[in-house]
């Protein structure tokens, strides 16, 4: 008899879960209250880079000029680009349901209550030898903030918008309050973003987040940091929000960008002996297993990076482990990290912060996107590559590229990582020229003094 696996939540990793548990024989039922493809693919990934190659695309265009093509100033649809991004989420979130038909994975969209070892949904009971529990997060709302007045909006309303707000304010400027404003203010919105915190972007190597500062304040996006909202007045169609300094910033939009919330509750995961962590998230082993040896945790919900790419990972280590196929703990050594901002941001293993928390003598190896040939036939020269290495051995501990295809760029060095190279290794490797690519060739020979043009 098939082992009978069930999966809660249907986003990157729940579907991942089922349809890995389908090739491994299993006989999957995947439980999902709302539509498959969870935040990431309806209100996360996919609809926000949509979004963002069009305020990518209208950069272009107005640029043309510098190419030699003359064109007027583009009229901005905005409703156009919102019909744009529902299109391609239906179209991924179709590929997502005929993949489950296909494997013959049962889906019930219905929200799911763990009871004993079956989990009810719908009125039916699905017994379970394995529960994989994959239920993702939800946007925080902020403390002292209306969370339901009509100009108040978290990343999920943002997403709803009809018309392109005059004046955008940003409360939290971290990964996603950083990528909505580098959409927003192309698009011709004032934007101002306030940070708690003295850094913008907490995490991303600090000398690459200040040259990333600049670049994105020439666009007229406004950063406050290390400054905090005392409170808002609110009317009809705007409000004023006063900082801490005294400082008053009226918008017509306010957008609480501060964290997520991972959706762990009312669905019987303590009285099913599951443990939960003070946030609400679900404590699992290195194996990715619960306090209940029959249930089983990947993704957002069971904290730490919240990465799409992550969580399917992870959701197929857990099915991989819970069906005893090739049983071992999860690696996180190498998870890229990207940011789709202009310009883009993508790190991957230590930066040189944390290297040097984790007891390295850091060496750094830098090349700059404006001696780059391709980045500058691109029209793209702003932009910074940095490889770290552990000074006497010359591992390679990890990158942060900023500049054009950066997202692209940056998985080389995960796999360089992955397989042990040393900086010199991976700068002795030929990278076809001209290409941007190129930049983590050149980091590395300058780690090493030997780069022709930059040692």
């Amino acid at each position: 008899m098939s082992p009978r696996l069930v999966v809660l939540g249907g986003g990157p990793a729940g579907d991942v879960a089922a349809l890995r548990g389908t090739q491994l024989g299993a006989d999957v039922v995947l439980i999902e209250r709302a539509e498959l493809g969870g935040t990431c693919l309806n209100w996360g990934c996919i609809p926000t880079k949509s979004l963002l190659a069009g305020a990518d695309l209208l950069r272009k265009i107005r640029h043309a000029g510098d190419f030699g093509i003359e064109v007027s100033e583009p009229t901005i649809n905005f409703g156009r680009m919102m019909e744009r991004k529902d299109e391609v989420v239906l179209t991924m979130r179709s590929g997502v349901e005929a993949a489950c038909k296909r494997k013959k994975v049962r889906v019930v969209p219905e929200q799911g209550v763990i009871e004993g070892d079956e989990v009810i949904a719908g009125g039916e009971r699905f017994p379970f030898d394995h529960l994989i529990v994959c239920t993702g997060t939800r946007a925080s709302g902020l403390p002292g903030i209306d969370m339901e007045h009509p100009r108040v909006v978290t990343s999920d309303g943002i997403l709803r918008l009809e018309r392109i707000p005059k004046r955008l304010l940003v409360i939290g400027g971290g990964v996603i309050g950083c990528e909505f404003a580098s959409l927003f203010a192309p698009l011709g919105a004032q934007v101002t973003v306030v940070e708690v915190m003295p850094q913008i972007l907490t995490g991303v190597e600090p000398r690459i987040v200040t040259q990333f500062r600049k670049l994105v304040e020439a666009q007229g996006i406004t950063f406050h940091t290390g400054r905090t909202v005392e409170k808002v007045d609110y009317r009809k169609t705007s409000l004023t929000a006063h900082l801490d300094d005294g400082t008053a910033i009226g918008a017509d939009l306010l957008l609480v960008s501060v964290g997520r919330l991972p959706e762990t509750a009312d669905i019987g995961l303590e009285a099913a002996g599951v443990k939960l962590t003070d946030r609400g998230h679900i404590e699992v082993d290195e194996q990715l297993r619960t306090a209940n040896q029959r249930i089983w945790a990947a993704g957002d919900c069971i904290g730490g990076l919240q990465l799409a790419h992550l969580a399917s990972a992870e959701a197929a280590r857990a099915v991989e482990n819970a069906l005893g196929h090739q049983v071992m703990p999860m690696d996180r050594t190498v998870v890229p990290s990207c940011i789709y901002t202009h310009p883009e941001i993508a790190m991957v293993g230590l930066n040189s912060e944390t290297a040097k928390a984790a007891g390295h003598e850091v060496k750094v190896g830098q090349a700059r996107f404006l001696g780059n040939g391709k980045a500058l036939g691109e029209g793209e020269p702003d932009g910074l590559a940095q490889l770290y290495a552990d000074a006497s051995t010359g591992q390679l501990l990890g990158a942060t590229i900023m500049g054009v295809h950066a997202v692209e760029i940056i998985h080389e060095v995960g796999v360089a990582i992955a397989d042990g190279l040393t900086i010199d290794e991976l700068g002795a490797i030929i990278h076809a020229h001209p290409t941007v690519s190129e930049n983590v060739m050149d980091a590395a020979e300058q780690a090493a003094g030997v780069a022709p043009y930059l040692s």
